[in-house]
């Protein structure tokens, strides 16, 4: 029942909000940001930041998925197709097919890029940490 509202509020906000996020960006060489609550990274010009809080929020899903597929070479084939992650991701590539985000180099597997990720997190896991300790 749970994830049949999950959904549901997934899809109504990004019906909602459709068409709202950038399909090009302005800026040359775009900052890496990690999304803590996503577990995933977001470009400085995809809009993420600055969309709204439903519509981020039900990015979320999508992000994780996204972050997956640029960091394991095999991920779209190991990946559970009943996943929440999987379904938010398929929905917002129909919602938002030409958002910056869904460029190839955004969500096609990259070596050097997940490396960069893994760093990424490392230094926000470990702000988190300094943070609470």
């Amino acid at each position: 029942m749970r994830q049949i509202l999950e959904r549901f509020f997934i899809k109504a906000a990004l019906k909602k909000y459709k068409n709202t996020l950038p399909t090009s960006s302005g800026i040359e060489n775009p900052k890496i940001i990690f999304n803590v609550l996503a577990n995933a990274i977001v470009w400085e010009d995809e809009g993420i930041d600055k969309c709204h809080p439903k519509l981020e929020n039900a990015f979320r899903y999508a992000l994780n998925y996204r972050t997956n597929l640029i960091q394991h070479k095999d991920f779209e084939r190991q990946k559970n197709k009943k996943s929440i992650e999987y379904w938010t991701y398929k929905q917002t590539l129909k919602y938002y097919p030409n958002w910056i985000g869904f460029d190839k180099d955004r969500i096609s597997y990259n070596s050097e890029l997940s490396l960069k990720i893994d760093r990424i997190k490392s230094v926000s896991e470990w702000k988190i940490n300094k943070t609470f300790n």
